[in-house]
């Protein structure tokens, strides 16, 4: 049989083949990952919208290449249409990934991180993933290549395409109105299935019901989003007459989790903690990421103000009256200061000259070389005045970020993954190996605390410095069905430990509930600062929280409320997927979500009132 001509057979076939691969991929995945394979409705719903969807991802590429076809050629056009499909094809396979590791698919906050400065070095990739992710897209372009010559080899399909686009706009309208409907009756099985197909955009017709008489069920769900121009602070800062002016010195540590805070993985933060120390026992970050966890340490603040902060690149009143005073500033970070975008944010106003970035190399070597920048900066008071300036001294450990990396000195856990490829590995088969390197690159980095502490101790600098040791965040082992942080506010991502000593602190262990949010407040009241906390932060000082109280976290889209009995996470995002979700402390389940929203009413509604309390109204 005579083949059919280039033109006959594109680009019809090569289209349907990549559908039908892209459909058997979605349905896959959704199956393995995220489908309760039990549950009717929430099945048939994936398999229509996935239907749907993978038509519409494909779309893009088939009108391109249909266009290219017509002009310049048939041949550009085959060419341009692998590219595409298989673009898609790997963006699918991309997105998989992130949510099988992480819990969420490509969103807002993974383009900030792709487009961002330093933004993809602080995932930590490493040659072997590198190297594995350009094997598979080689494969998918030779796979897409194959598609291609198969369907110039057949004659197109014999399809009718009228009754295939009616199937396909069937499907869509379908899972609309499933969606819809399970939104008004608060069905959880196909809500949380949406999540299964990737760029999935809701439909709601509450509205529409409200206006037919239809009651809509009762749900889970508040709005936080608050936005407007900042009325930052409230009132300006009022300082005593004699204030003092002690050094401060901030130690935040990547992804370092409160359990780690134990004489076998961190001795030295451990002994210098009972000799000098203040140690929180039950202290959380605000936020399970980077980002909010050091705004919340600087600002007090809650991370809804994140982007009209960073909008208006305004520092902290922290900063502020710290240059105010004339302090002396070295900020070391072994990573950038450009991701998250703390130069626009917590250090706006500090000039580029006293920001030190260093993102070469392993994170333990990045972590080395700046102790030694650290230390040099610490000593140096030579001023040229009779009295040297105060400084304020700030560093970001990178040891216990992932890939967890840590000389060979640094083991104490021996039985650890040697090799972390994100492309290829099990979480499940590979947690324990991946939990012991991380040991071991926190036990590297209680090594050069030991330098910074050592060096205050012999120096007799703890009589004139307050020193804050803490994480930015957690990091979550699959404990919750969760690896790593900026998933979700599990106790292992959010909860870290904290240690103030120095001048003026009384060493003590306090089991009070305390909070990222409460350090300002706590260090602007050691400088003399008389204004009430509430007039710039929503923390209190560390000394004033009390048993019983509530405290905030956030993430890129959402903010949790985290009382002392109940956790209640909230979106954000107006529109989006994103859904309220009601545990005990501690993560347990609750049985009845709803019944446990009207007994956090008050308490959400003074959430409101914090989220809102410095835009201008």
């Amino acid at each position: 049989m005579k083949p059919a001509s280039p033109r006959a057979g594109f680009p019809g076939l090569f289209f349907v083949l990549n559908y039908l691969l892209l459909l058997a991929v979605g349905l896959y995945i959704a199956h393995g990952q995220w489908l309760p394979p039990k549950d009717g409705p929430a099945a048939l719903f994936v398999i229509a919208a996935l239907a749907g969807y993978t038509a519409l991802y494909l779309l893009p590429a088939w009108l391109l290449s249909a266009l290219c076809h017509r002009w310049p050629g048939p041949r550009p056009a085959r060419w341009l249409a692998v590219a595409l499909a298989s673009a898609t094809l790997l963006l699918l396979l991309v997105d998989s990934q992130i949510h099988r590791l992480y819990g969420f698919h490509i969103n807002g906050f993974v383009w900030n991180l792709l487009i961002t400065p330093g933004g993809i070095d602080s995932m930590g990739g490493g040659d072997g993933t590198t190297l594995t992710v350009v094997l598979i897209a080689v494969g998918v372009v030779g796979l897409e290549t194959g598609l291609m010559a198969l369907a110039r080899r057949r004659p197109p399909p014999r399809l009718r395409w009228r009754w295939v686009l009616a199937g396909l706009l069937l499907c869509m309208a379908g899972e609309r109105v499933a969606y819809g409907l399970s939104d008004l009756d608060a069905y959880r099985p196909v809500l949380n299935a949406a999540r299964a197909v990737p760029f999935y955009q809701p439909a709601t017709f509450e509205s529409l019901a409200r206006d037919l008489g239809y009651t809509p069920a009762p749900r889970t769900a508040l709005s936080v989003s608050a936005d407007g121009p900042l009325n930052y602070p409230l009132h300006p800062l009022t300082v005593a007459a004699d204030a003092p002016s002690p050094n401060i010195l901030v130690l935040v540590a990547e992804s370092l989790r409160a359990d780690m805070l134990k004489p076998e993985i961190m001795p030295n933060l451990w002994r210098f903690a009972e000799r000098h120390g203040r140690r929180y026992t039950d202290h959380m970050s605000g936020g399970n990421g980077t980002r909010m966890g050091i705004f919340s340490l600087f600002y007090g603040l809650p991370g809804n103000y994140w982007f009209p902060f960073l909008e208006s690149r305004r520092p902290p009143v922290l900063i502020s009256e710290l240059q105010r005073r004339d302090y002396r500033f070295g900020l070391y970070t072994s990573a950038r200061f450009s991701y998250p975008e703390f130069d626009r944010t917590v250090f706006a106003s500090v000039p580029s000259s006293a920001m030190v970035s260093d993102d070469e190399g392993p994170g333990w070597r990045r972590d080395r070389r700046n102790v030694g920048r650290l230390l040099d900066f610490i000593g140096d008071d030579r001023t040229g005045d009779d009295q040297p300036r105060p400084f304020f001294g700030f560093m970001f450990f990178e040891s216990p970020h992932a890939r967890y990396y840590f000389p060979e000195e640094s083991v104490i856990r021996p039985d650890y993954l040697r090799e972390l490829n994100y492309a290829t590995m099990d979480v499940q088969r590979d947690m324990p190996g991946i939990l012991n390197r991380y040991i071991n690159a926190v036990h590297h980095l209680d090594q050069q605390l030991g330098r910074v502490l050592d060096r205050l101790e012999r120096d007799g600098r703890l009589d004139d410095t307050l020193v804050v040791i803490t994480g930015d965040h957690g990091e979550e082992f699959m404990e919750h069905g969760r690896w790593g942080h900026n998933s979700a506010f599990h106790d292992e991502q959010v909860r870290v430990p904290l240690v103030m000593a120095g001048a003026g602190v009384t060493p003590a262990v306090v089991d009070r509930p305390t909070s990222h949010l409460d350090v300002a407040p706590t260090l602007l009241r050691r400088l003399g600062v008389t204004n009430p906390s509430a007039d710039f932060a929503v923390g209190v000082p560390l000394d004033r929280a009390r048993s019983g109280r509530y405290r905030l976290a956030a993430s890129w889209d959402a903010v949790a409320y985290l009382g002392p009995d109940y956790k209640v996470a909230m979106p954000t995002n107006a529109g989006g997927l994103g859904e309220m979700t009601v545990a005990r402390a501690g993560d347990q389940p609750v049985v009845d979500a709803d019944a446990v929203m009207v007994r956090v009413r008050d308490p959400l509604a003074r959430v409101l009132e914090d989220m809102s309390r410095f835009y201008r109204r």
